[in-house]
């Protein structure tokens, strides 16, 4: 296998994703995803009220009301909306399992809906009305590359309500490189992972490329064991903005930032070095006049 350090950053960013639509790997991660003594897959519910408890109180008017929320896992983000003024919840994931443990754990709820989907399947309903909140959580932004999330913000952008918050919980240059500087680990799983059921290894080489701009991780999972399956290898990838890039690319899809900081700060879990960043969309869009020959 090529050193990944030493691939040229167009390669590393085209390297395959995680099949978060593979109904056995979507099965795994649901078993991570709802595992609340670990923040590895998912934000457990105590985080995500830690998340929310802060955003209210560095922006006090902040209401859930409507809420889109793509990527959205198990429902974890659900039952603590319920305390921020939720009215009606849209969560789409593209995993089998995770959407169908949603739907039954939200069952006669019918403000409440899941859907089985690509993320950037932006398009609304007909009759659907616009949402007052957009939920991109747990890295969910750095999942794409940065033409790519431009776009696809723009598009989920549009269904946003004016005066409408857009809400990000994701890794920014500022946050360092912790948890993908360690370099190559074993780790021995003996009840499986999300990468492999039953006893195995996994060989995991954290890695940064483009000067931060790309963290990421290689795991190859082997039985642990004479004659077992063939090694399987994963890459999972972020795209890491600075704080500036994220800024310009919230104000080129109409939104304002009003709040940026770390709900986190201090900890010592590297999956909790992250940023909350909530933006305004804009009541009136700027247009700019043509230019034209005095």
């Amino acid at each position: 296998m090529p050193d990944l350090a030493g691939l040229p950053p167009d390669r590393v960013a085209a390297l395959p994703p995680l099949p978060y639509g593979d109904p056995e790997f979507s099965s795994r991660l649901l078993r991570e995803q709802t595992d609340t003594t670990t923040t590895d897959s998912s934000r457990p519910p105590a985080v995500v009220e830690r998340q929310l408890a802060w955003l209210r109180d560095e922006l006090p008017e902040w209401r859930a009301g409507r809420v889109h929320h793509p990527l959205c896992g198990p429902g974890a983000y659900v039952a603590a909306l319920g305390g921020h003024g939720l009215t009606a919840y849209v969560g789409v994931d593209a995993g089998p399992a995770v959407v169908q443990h949603a739907r039954r754990r939200f069952a006669g709820q019918d403000h409440i809906r899941f859907v089985l989907g690509d993320a950037t399947d932006t398009a609304i309903p007909p009759g659907e009305p616009p949402c007052d909140t957009l939920l991109l959580t747990y890295d969910a932004a750095n999942f794409f590359a940065p033409h790519a999330f431009r776009e696809l913000l723009g598009s989920l952008v549009r269904g946003l309500r004016p005066g409408g918050t857009a809400v990000l919980d994701l890794r920014l240059a500022e946050d360092g490189a912790a948890g993908f500087d360690e370099g190559r680990r074993v780790h021995r799983r003996r009840t499986g992972s999300v990468f492999r059921d039953g006893p195995h290894l996994l060989l995991s080489e954290g890695f940064t490329a483009a000067d931060g701009a790309l963290l990421g991780h290689r795991i190859v999972a082997v039985d642990d064991g004479p004659g077992g399956r063939p090694p399987e290898v994963f890459h999972s990838v972020l795209h890491v903005p600075t704080a500036a890039q994220l800024t310009a690319a919230l104000t080129a899809a109409g939104l304002e930032v009003c709040v940026r900081g770390r709900p986190f700060a201090g900890s010592d879990d590297p999956n909790l070095a992250r940023h909350l960043v909530a933006a305004r969309k804009q009541r009136t869009t700027r247009r700019t006049l043509p230019w034209r020959q005095p």
